[in-house]
């Protein structure tokens, strides 16, 4: 068991269309779906960059060309008889113009698809609240915390 005071890094894909961003979405048991970003938790052995190419083939079934880190954030999960703090790392990432939104070769658990969204469209669940940022062009690179917590 991880203890409660565990900081692990994380990876995230900000893969943008025009003004559209590729997002997995997902449910949670109770059918109530929400948005996030390609990407996840860095293995030991891996780079950042590594952990993002590994976390996008599984998930959206690319490897992304990576590119500078667009935004940092501290995200405390919190759900029943869970919690985890993560510090996420957001890179702009490009993909061929020939890709199609997939599901990858091991999606998470939750993962149920693979859409283009506009994150500036009223009713996009983000968890955690990326849309906040991905929809703002003087967004900082610090985010601080976005707590997020399931339906």
């Amino acid at each position: 068991m991880i203890p409660d005071d565990y900081i692990r890094p994380a990876v995230r894909a900000v893969i943008r269309r025009g003004p559209l961003v590729l997002v997995q979405v997902k449910a949670w048991p109770s059918g109530h779906r929400y948005l996030t970003l390609p990407g996840g938790r860095q293995e030991i052995s891996e780079t950042m960059q590594e952990c993002l190419l590994r976390e996008c083939r599984e998930e959206i079934g690319v490897a992304p060309v990576i590119g500078d880190v667009l935004h940092v954030a501290d995200v405390l999960r919190e759900g029943p008889g869970a919690r985890r703090f993560l510090v996420e790392t957001l890179f702009a990432c490009a993909v061929p113009e020939s890709y199609v939104p997939r599901m990858g070769s091991k999606p998470d658990k939750r993962q149920i698809a693979t859409e283009w969204v506009d994150p500036t469209e009223t009713g996009a669940a983000f968890f955690p609240r990326y849309d906040l940022a991905l929809s703002r062009a003087d967004a900082p690179v610090y985010l601080g915390r976005l707590s997020c917590a399931p339906a």
